[in-house]
């Protein structure tokens, strides 16, 4: 027994596409697409966090600082190094951020690090106030 052929097929031409099954793929294609712009994440939001220290009071000279990272109290991440005793940070908007830093000397030895920041959490409060409503 032949498959039966369903309308749509009986009145195309050999070669023509199935414009309502297009049609409903591509209904399908912007659903989706929709859906995965509502559902999206916000983009996060940084701050630039400024820190400074004071030179280690004993031991050789320092030649650079290893700076770390951390983010609500996770693991400690090497962020950069600075031959100065400041550092700003990028910090995410609602997450608590340390620093913490260890000097090297010219033979490249690391001492000790340094107690960790106090921890810090941006936040840029409440919307401000937005402009005066104009007709256009």
């Amino acid at each position: 027994m032949a498959p039966a052929i369903g309308p749509d097929r009986a009145n195309r031409k050999p070669g023509e596409m199935n414009t309502t099954k297009l049609q409903h793929l591509a209904a399908t294609v912007v659903a989706i697409t929709i859906l995965a712009a509502v559902t999206a994440p916000a983009q996060a939001q940084t701050v630039d966090l400024s820190f400074q220290w004071t030179a280690p009071a004993s031991g050789s000279t320092v030649q650079h600082y290893v700076v770390q990272h951390q983010v609500d109290g996770g693991a400690w991440t090497d962020v950069g190094t600075v031959t100065t005793n400041q550092f700003t940070l990028a910090a995410i908007e609602g997450s608590a951020h340390s620093i913490r830093v260890a000097g090297v000397d010219s033979q490249d030895r690391q001492g000790v690090w340094s107690e960790a920041s106090a921890p810090y959490t941006p936040d840029p409060g409440a919307p401000g106030q937005p402009g005066r409503p104009i007709i256009f």
